[in-house]
């Protein structure tokens, strides 16, 4: 699956820190190791400030294009999309408009997806971004609920989406299948980017 940049995470905290201490300790010009309360309180004030940018960095900044490909290997998917599904229930293939909202944040990411019919609403979710590959896509799996008076021909059930990130984030497409034993194809288009 996707593989996070733990290194580089690792090695930007820890510079970030030593550059910020470094920096404490010169503006406060006390160079002097000897008194202990100096020392403890630059690295206090260090770890609040990278504890700051960490969480900055957690809320927004991941997706920033300034750290995208580098640092973040996802681009982030949040927003409204638009488009159709393609399904092989009861052996119609037919097309179905769909609403797709994505709430994605760095470490999580929810889909939920609207028909005339039904809502479903993702489980669990994770990126395969592989550049040797050349595969950029996203998984997840749902529960979808239909609507009351259609449950009678289409139960709740669960099933799993596997969705292509195009280069610049705007389309996806690809396929699902379900516990139904029915499958089928979505493609969708970003309309509104939150």
């Amino acid at each position: 699956m996707v593989r996070y940049n733990i290194g580089g995470y690792i090695k930007v905290i820890v510079v970030l820190s030593i550059a910020l201490f470094l920096a404490l300790t010169f503006f406060r010009n006390n160079f002097s190791f000897k008194n202990i309360y100096n020392i403890l309180g630059n690295i206090t004030t260090t770890i609040t400030i990278v504890t700051a940018i960490c969480i900055l960095f957690g809320s927004y900044a991941w997706k920033w294009s300034v750290f995208q490909g580098w640092l973040v290997p996802f681009p982030c998917l949040s927003g409204k999309w638009d488009g159709k599904l393609i399904s092989t229930y009861n052996s119609e293939n037919k097309s179905i408009p769909i609403e797709v909202t994505i709430k994605h944040k760095f470490l999580n990411i929810q889909i939920q997806v609207k028909t005339n019919e039904s809502a479903s609403t993702s489980i669990c979710g994770s990126f395969d971004i592989d550049e040797d590959r050349g595969l950029k896509q996203l998984f997840y799996s749902y529960q979808n609920t239909p609507r009351m008076t259609i449950r009678a021909k289409s139960e709740i059930h669960y099933g799993t989406v596997r969705l292509k990130i195009n280069e610049d984030a705007t389309v996806l497409e690809g396929e699902y299948w379900t516990t139904r034993k029915t499958t089928g194809d979505i493609n969708i288009r970003k309309v509104i980017k939150n």
